[in-house]
């Protein structure tokens, strides 16, 4: 009997995906999760979609679908106000969350993943997946290095460097510091083949233990009851930067692992291998490295 075999009798997954005129990904993102489902890795794959009504061909693409996967969609049809972005998303995954606590709260594991036009675009590396299932006693949540660089340094908290870089006066002096003392550690996490524990992170593609977040949720609010006080200060001391007076707005995904953390005990772990390749050729419309 092949490994393949072996982890298909025991895992189950659930996908989430927030879909906004995501034509161009989504695409993209799809293959990949049928790449998946052909692998024989898993027993069950059930997607779930929430579906803010959009401009594009993105429901087009979701109905082409629907005969290939299991697909569930929630569909909100009212118009966004992109103005609030990350509210909107936040809101999106939340919904997801819930989906997933009414229907799939047996499965093992449950995975979050970006279908913008660059994240999650390459296609995607079985292998790799495999590798970090057999790790999964060392980590709770897994995100990954990416081939075309590391971009998601909003949703990144790692000690000392844990509080919003939006929320800073000067953030472009706080990121140019994060990133310099991030990429060190990452490149020494290559060498050694070891695994990044964080307080948060995402860039595009995250798998979690269900146990481990079903009792948690996505919120935009910043609450300190969350943040461990004492890493803030260093930060505060090593930036030399005051935080501006707004308390909202945060990135969506750092409450969600702060609060898996207080609660659960979760080890937020990022893996300094790839999970995509790089795509050929993109396009120059794209808005990150794919």
């Amino acid at each position: 009997m092949n490994e393949a075999k072996e982890i298909s009798k025991k895992i189950s997954i659930a996908i989430g995906l927030c879909v906004y005129n995501n034509e161009f990904g989504l695409k993209y993102v799809f293959k990949n999760i049928e790449s998946l489902k052909n692998s024989n890795i898993f027993e069950k794959i059930n997607v779930i979609i929430f579906y803010d009504k959009s401009f594009d061909k993105s429901l087009e693409i979701i109905e082409s679908y629907l005969n290939i996967l299991d697909i569930k969609i929630m569909m909100n049809q009212k118009i966004i106000d992109p103005f609030f972005k990350v509210d909107n998303i936040c809101a999106a995954r939340n919904y997801i969350l819930e989906f997933i606590r009414q229907n799939y709260i047996d499965y093992e594991y449950f995975i979050m993943m970006d279908s913008n036009n660059y994240s999650c675009i390459g296609n995607i590396r079985i292998d790799e997946l495999k590798n970090i299932l057999k790790k999964s006693d060392e980590w709770d949540a897994i995100s990954f290095d990416r081939i075309a660089g590391y971009y998601d340094w909003w949703a990144l908290s790692f000690d000392p460097f844990i509080y919003s870089i939006y929320h800073f006066e000067n953030y472009g002096l706080v990121l140019d510091k994060m990133k310099d003392e991030f990429l060190k550690i990452l490149n020494n996490s290559k060498k050694e083949n070891k695994l990044i524990q964080v307080y948060s992170a995402f860039n595009g593609f995250a798998i979690y233990k269900t146990n481990k977040f079903i009792n948690c949720s996505y919120n935009t609010v910043i609450d300190f009851n969350y943040l461990p006080y004492e890493i803030f200060e260093k930060e505060l001391i090593l930036t030399n930067q005051k935080i501006k007076k707004k308390y909202t707005s945060d990135c969506e995904h750092r409450r969600f692992h702060l609060e898996a953390i207080q609660k659960n005990n979760a080890k937020i772990m990022i893996s300094p291998t790839y999970i995509f390749d790089k795509f050929n050729n993109p396009p120059n419309f794209l808005n990150g490295n794919a």
